[in-house]
């Protein structure tokens, strides 16, 4: 990784614009990215689509990019469902990737850095985004399971992978073994809903996820019915309460750092949000430590970079939220950009910045989520999102 000073002097950044629209031809390549300053920090901005249709990246656990950083895959539904495209990173060309029954942004890159994962109907596929040879990882029509979903969650060998079902009898989790093609049951949970299913990726036997319903806010709890996030260890079998705030606090948009050691978070004042702090827990949940803390922006979705010395977060104050970029050896922020995303009540989850990095480093996608686009009423064209790309 870079140095912070060379951080900030070799920024450029780069966007995607969602709204809603119109139909390309399949496989056409063009290059729809404008390019601009930021008007606070004077760094180049590259709008990576201007097409008038919904595109977003994955979500900020998933990866984006290929780790050549030659291409940023996104989901876009300009030919009226939900594909996979590709955008050439050094001449803006786009291409579909998949031609399916509707690739909604449930996929990220395989550890490999060449393939990205996404379901079609009930396999799981893995498409290189350069010459576009396609494998099957895992046919889970002789499995049993009914609708598998993808949790785009793979460990850093690239051989376990987690999925979800849900059924009457409550939402499973379950870890498939690439090389075995075995699948395993993680757990049940009959209790309601479970999101933010993580697999470790160095610890592969380590699950976390956080079941529902909600109950971090009820203060007249007892500590062991407030858990923000569980574990479930698959050596031992134990399943147990993970992650839990102390009163007055919640905890929110959890994630593995890249070695699997620790597990980060976001520690929140309940009422009110703020002050904030970007905190973390290793993996046998101890030593709990804050990294940093504002009283001022609501900080809320971050990822840390894969050599582990920096984590990226948004905020989420209504039209005016920064990037911040946290140097976790000195726990010294800096803030990168304002993406002043609306974040409006009511809004869609693709409205959330959502940053992380590229593998390399060298990319920082992010989202804006505006309230109107050319004098237009928001409500008119659904959703119109920015996401961006930061270059360090």
């Amino acid at each position: 990784m870079l140095s912070i000073n060379s951080i900030i002097k070799s920024v450029c950044f780069c966007s995607l614009l969602l709204a809603s629209g119109c139909q390309p031809k399949t496989n056409e390549q063009v290059s729809e990215w404008i390019k601009e300053k930021d008007t606070r920090t004077g760094h180049e901005v590259w709008q990576i689509t201007s097409h008038d249709s919904a595109s977003v990246a994955c979500y900020f656990e998933a990866q984006a990019f290929t780790a050549d950083d030659k291409y940023v895959v996104f989901s876009s539904i300009r030919t009226g469902e939900w594909q996979l495209y590709r955008c050439d990173l050094g001449t803006g060309a786009i291409r579909q990737l998949t031609s399916t029954g509707g690739q909604k942004p449930r996929y990220t890159m395989h550890p490999d850095g060449k393939r990205v994962c996404y379901m079609d109907e009930m396999a799981l596929i893995a498409l290189n985004v350069a010459d576009l040879e396609k494998d099957t990882l895992l046919d889970f029509s002789r499995s049993g399971l009914k609708k598998p979903f993808f949790a785009n969650s793979i460990s850093a060998d690239g051989r376990y992978l987690l999925m979800t079902t849900r059924s009457d009898s409550g939402m499973s989790i379950y870890r498939a073994d690439l090389d075995s093609e075995i699948i395993d049951h993680v757990l049940t949970w009959k209790g309601g809903k479970i999101s933010h299913a993580q697999i470790n990726p160095t610890y592969p036997h380590l699950v976390t996820f956080v079941p529902g319903p909600d109950t971090q806010n009820d203060m007249s709890l007892p500590m062991d019915q407030r858990a923000r996030s569980w574990i479930a260890n698959m050596e031992t079998g134990e399943v147990k309460q993970f992650l839990t705030c102390p009163y007055g606090f919640r905890a929110t948009h959890e994630s593995w750092s890249q070695d699997g050691e620790r597990f980060f978070f976001f520690k929140k004042t309940v009422p009110g949000w703020l002050p904030v702090s970007i905190a973390s827990i290793n993996k046998a949940g101890d030593d709990w430590q804050e990294h940093y803390t504002n009283d001022t922006i609501r900080l809320g979705h971050g990822r840390t970079s894969y050599d582990g010395k920096w984590l990226i977060s948004d905020g989420q104050n209504p039209g005016y939220n920064p990037l911040v970029l946290l140097n976790l050896e000195t726990e010294d922020p800096t803030f990168l950009c304002w993406s002043d995303a609306s974040i409006e009540a009511g809004h869609s989850a693709h409205a959330h910045v959502h940053p992380s990095f590229s593998s390399s480093g060298k990319f920082i996608p992010n989202a804006r989520k505006t309230s109107s686009l050319q004098g237009l009423d928001i409500s008119a064209l659904r959703c119109s999102l920015l996401r961006y790309f930061f270059c360090i």
